[in-house]
């Protein structure tokens, strides 16, 4: 009787007839080193080049991908696999399935994640294009390594092993080349263990363009990292903005204020009264991103850090802010007909009025539009799943 298999190495596969055997084979030979039972599992994308014959042929078990995508590809094969340990790896044969050795090593060790690093180990020549090895992949693993405090070197590198209790942990949706980028933000999310080893790369020998585009699928890493970075992009800076100069604002509404020999007056209200609003817009926007998260399905976590948002509270905190601008109008109001209508200098009082109504009304037009994230959506009707 078969025995059920440890490793399983995950291959998506997408007209690959050209390199598949190769990458199958070298699969076979990672799982004979490990000295553990396994299996090879390419996940089809819809070859119409007879990639799944010559699969089946060279001993890997097929699995069709229903969407078109690398992350859809890879997250069919991925729950279709049997082992313990994942390893994926390209069918293009660019990584030599053989190193990963060391990756499902430390996975045996206790490592929930562990990754190939192309930029510490070898690249050949021709192997990565100029643009992605000097400006993308360190821009992106930057990035990633500010955000969400990960310390590797090549978030880009698609050579991993991880346990399948992690994989379950990250709770993985995306469908396109982001989904390199989603593993190593849900494993910081979720405090998993990542290591880094270093692999080779080798040039791709297909005779057709690769499937990867540099400029669309770098945006949507980018676009990915930046929407698990709500606390980098809008809640710090949003802070920062409203705090100083809301204090700025009131100061100024008591009276001019003099710094070293700088004197500072209403006239430098005006400049901050759209410094403050962007702030205050900035906290909002951070607010919808950790929304959009839920309601779109990219955050599957069982977090309860998101409160439930109260519409009728904020609406309440809107209207009253926008009641308070309008009295301080009418006092501007009465007194300037009080004075039968005459010069009257009341700027201080009237663009603290206009702070007020400002801020009431995006309360209340950004609580109803934050409110609509909180829908009961079901997010597999946006995931296609």
């Amino acid at each position: 009787m078969q025995k059920t298999p440890e490793l399983s190495v995950v291959i998506p596969c997408l007209n690959e007839a050209a390199t598949i055997a190769k990458a199958i084979s070298l699969a076979k030979e990672l799982i004979a080193d490990s000295g553990l039972t396994g299996e090879v599992v390419v996940s089809d994308n819809g070859s119409d080049d007879g990639s799944q014959r010559i699969s089946e042929e060279a001993g890997a078990r097929v699995v069709t991908a229903d969407r078109r995508g690398y992350g859809f590809a890879l997250l069919s094969g991925i729950r279709a696999a049997a082992g313990n340990i994942i390893v994926m790896g390209d069918a293009d044969a660019t990584y030599d399935f053989r190193e990963a050795i060391e990756l499902v090593q430390a996975v045996r060790q206790g490592a929930d994640l562990a990754m190939g690093s192309r930029l510490r180990g070898n690249i050949a020549p021709g192997a990565m294009p100029t643009l992605h090895r000097y400006l993308g992949t360190p821009v992106l693993t930057t990035l990633i390594r500010l955000f969400f405090g990960l310390r590797i070197s090549d978030c880009n590198c698609g050579m991993r092993a991880f346990s399948k209790e992690a994989f379950n942990k990250m709770g993985l949706v995306s469908g396109g080349m982001e989904f390199a980028s989603e593993m190593l933000i849900k494993a910081a999310i979720n405090d998993l263990k990542v290591v880094e080893f270093p692999c080779s790369l080798h040039p791709d020998t297909r005779d057709r363009k690769p499937h990867l585009n540099t400029w669309r699928d770098g945006w949507l890493h980018l676009r990915f990292i930046l929407l698990f970075a709500p606390h980098i992009i809008f809640t710090a800076p949003g802070w920062i903005l409203s705090a100083f100069f809301g204090m700025f604002i009131l100061l100024l509404s008591l009276g001019p204020v003099s710094v070293g020999n700088t004197r500072l007056d209403y006239h430098h209200l005006f400049y901050a009264v759209p410094i403050f609003c962007i702030g205050i817009q900035l906290l909002w926007f951070s607010a919808f991103a950790n929304r959009f998260r839920k309601f779109a399905g990219l955050d599957t976590s069982e977090s309860d850090t998101i409160k439930k948002f109260h519409l009728e509270r904020w609406l309440g905190i809107g209207f009253l802010i926008g009641i308070a601008g309008f009295a301080l109008f009418a006092s501007v109001l009465i007194r300037w007909l009080a004075s039968g209508q005459g010069a009257l200098l009341a700027i201080r009082p009237a663009v603290m009025a206009l702070t007020l109504v400002l801020c009431g009304f995006l309360t209340i037009m950004n609580a109803i539009m934050l409110s609509m994230l909180e829908l009961h959506t079901d997010s597999r009707t946006f995931l296609g799943k």
